[in-house]
């Protein structure tokens, strides 16, 4: 068997325009497949840290039912928010934060004109250590992050510059109306500090505002709707889920990031199918070329091979030869191919590709990387796949007789 591997690799030297064709063809297959790859896992470990980072945390806590009626804004299912209720989940094993917030309807009433937006009250000091990618979407010198303005509110790029078409028509602050927690039209005069950018599709009528203010607004002092978790590393998110929801008690519904943000669960989905078609698309093509390769050298290697079976060589080792040197082809440019991707796939992850989500205005970088298990798998699959594609050749070759080979035929 190890003099079948050496005259199999000579074979495939001996040739060596037609090998390198091969080579050529898979190196650039696999380098390709490796390269879009390593791209894409970038683009949704960058897209994953976006949204939990920037929207959701790693996980959260609500009343039971609220997610279901979470379009209704339902201030009723509310849930405690004071010190001691955020020490408790602090308390859990992996979380590094707790950001409690407020979701609800209102509007802007500026003189005789008012406009309605979605609101979203926040603690400045806990947020942005939940999501600390928002600070950076917060365009407001300071005094909505750092707490300077008490009655600070920041709204999307748009909502600012109607509200300040309108502030200039009259003299008097803006003043934020909602129904509270009792079904009651409440009102609290704010101050527009700055604007916010979208990280994310959705609602563009979007205001930011304190949550004390809220709370006031809404008679929820020392509750929230929502209670966002932050830890210390993704992997401990199905643990952490586990030890809060049996702290929290079945009243509480404990969240991923998965199950509020499912449109991104959802187009990663889509994203890894595709890629599966078009490497399946490629590997195939270049399958087809391993396969022709071999088919061309069974037909130009007759006399060869009568010669062969003229001195007593079996039609099985026949059959292992041309597997043999189809391996050998397979496996080296496997090899080469996935190195090649890889380097792509390292200088692009030093550079960094900056890129804008759809829906966004905010861009973030992507970092591209495979992992070795990937790169294992796509030679094993080159080497395996060319093996498979080989295997009529070989065939064809071990069925010719020995006369007819020797004669050319």
């Amino acid at each position: 068997m190890w003099n079948l591997l050496r005259i199999a690799v000579r074979n495939v030297l001996r040739n060596r325009r037609r090998t390198l064709i091969t080579l050529a063809a898979l190196l650039v297959g696999v380098g390709v497949m490796v390269s879009i790859r390593g791209v894409l896992n970038g683009f949704q470990a960058s897209l994953v840290e976006s949204v939990i980072a920037g929207q959701t945390g790693a996980l959260q806590i609500h009343k039971k039912g609220y997610l279901q009626n979470v379009l209704a804004a339902p201030l009723t299912l509310d849930l405690p928010a004071d010190a001691a209720a955020l020490r408790k989940i602090e308390s859990v094993a992996h979380v590094t934060a707790v950001a409690p917030r407020i979701q609800f309807a209102g509007m802007v009433n500026l003189g005789e004109e008012t406009i309605f937006l979605a609101l979203q009250a926040v603690d400045p000091a806990r947020e942005f250590k939940v999501c600390w990618l928002r600070r950076d979407t917060i365009f407001d010198g300071g005094r909505f992050k750092d707490g300077t303005v008490a009655d600070a509110m920041v709204v999307t790029t748009e909502m600012d510059k109607a509200l300040r078409d309108k502030a200039s028509k009259t003299k008097d602050p803006p003043a934020l109306l909602a129904s509270d927690k009792d079904g009651q039209l409440s009102g609290e005069n704010v101050s527009l500090v700055g604007t916010l950018a979208l990280n994310g599709p959705g609602e563009r009528k979007l205001g930011v505002v304190r949550l004390d203010v809220a709370q006031r607004l809404l008679k929820m002092e020392g509750r929230a709707t929502e209670l966002l978790v932050a830890v210390d590393h993704i992997d401990h998110i199905p643990a952490v889920q586990r030890a809060l929801q049996a702290a929290m008690g079945p009243e509480y519904e404990v969240s991923t990031w998965e199950d509020i943000a499912k449109f991104v669960v959802s187009a990663r989905d889509r994203q890894n199918a595709i890629i599966s078609v078009i490497a399946a698309i490629f590997m195939l093509l270049m399958l087809l070329g391993v396969a022709n390769t071999m088919l061309m050298s069974v037909l130009e290697r007759t006399r060869e091979i009568g010669t062969m079976m003229a001195v007593g060589v079996r039609r099985g080792r026949i059959v292992v030869l041309f597997l043999f040197e189809a391996l050998f082809i397979g496996g080296l440019g496997g090899v080469v191919g996935s190195g090649v991707g890889y380097g792509v796939v390292l200088a692009l992850a030093k550079r960094g590709i900056e890129v804008t989500a759809p829906g966004s205005n905010v861009p973030f970088t992507i970092r591209p990387f495979v992992s070795p298990t990937y790169l294992l798998v796509v030679t094993v699959v080159a080497a395996l796949g060319a093996l498979g594609f080989a295997l009529y050749p070989a065939w064809r070759a071990s069925k010719l007789r020995p006369v007819e080979a020797l004669a050319g035929g």
